[in-house]
């Protein structure tokens, strides 16, 4: 795969000058596209298929997070 090149673009700001929004030209960003799906496959399943059943939680997620939750109060 070819590395991108230089991304011609244009910040948009907010009334205080804060970045908020990139401006790049349309045939620059179906190159982007291009080069994105290429690195994760069509919708990304490929990449994430390899993660399937990694993880093993030894406590409800929900539990788990109440628990903590009620270490900060």
């Amino acid at each position: 795969m070819q590395l991108m090149g230089t991304i011609h673009k244009q910040l948009v700001t907010d009334e205080e000058g804060r970045p908020v929004g990139v401006l790049t030209p349309y045939e620059e960003w179906l190159r982007i596209e291009e080069q994105l799906g290429a690195a994760t496959g069509t919708n990304g399943t490929k990449q994430l298929q390899c993660h399937e059943g990694v993880i093993q939680l030894s406590e409800d997620p929900i539990t788990y997070q109440r628990r903590l939750r009620d270490e900060w109060a």
